[in-house]
């Protein structure tokens, strides 16, 4: 258990500093947008390149978020497993909850709107359903993951 603890929370830790690689490109993207709206006329050839520089950085943009959402679908998927464990040993401490909130509260400050992967997605479920067949138990687990599914809008 204690291996998709630390797995999920290594994922998480990768998706935070991929989110800081967007942050930063952003800035630049900003930076290119002034270059732009400041240059003259006479400066065609500098123009130009401002594009090509700001093409360049959205590319790589785009790329650091797929990597940032597949960083948090991973940890997203490690902590359900854990959940799914936690659920099968009827455990009385839920560390499966506590990651959920961090991934859920990470989204929420971050602003990121993600896809869940379909295995994640299939996860979620199955682990809804189990929580079903335990209503009065597992309480931090499901408030964590009621939080996190409204946030996502699954």
């Amino acid at each position: 258990m204690g291996d998709f603890f630390h797995d999920s929370s290594n994922a998480l830790t990768s998706a935070e500093n991929e989110q800081q690689r967007i942050s930063q490109k952003e800035f630049e993207i900003k930076l290119a947008d002034i270059n732009n709206r400041y240059s003259s006329p006479q400066e065609n050839n500098a123009y130009f390149y401002n594009q090509q520089k700001k093409m360049l950085l959205e590319s790589e943009l785009i790329s650091y978020k797929a990597q940032r959402d597949n960083y948090i679908n991973i940890a997203l998927l490690c902590a359900l497993n854990l959940a799914e464990q936690e659920i099968m040993n009827r455990q009385s401490y839920s560390q499966a909850s506590i990651i959920i909130t961090n991934i859920c509260t990470f989204l929420t400050i971050q602003n990121i709107h993600l896809s869940l992967n379909f295995p994640t997605i299939m996860k979620m479920s199955s682990l809804n359903y189990a929580l079903m067949s335990h209503p009065s138990e597992f309480f931090s687990l499901r408030q964590a993951l009621t939080s996190l599914k409204i946030y996502l809008g699954v």
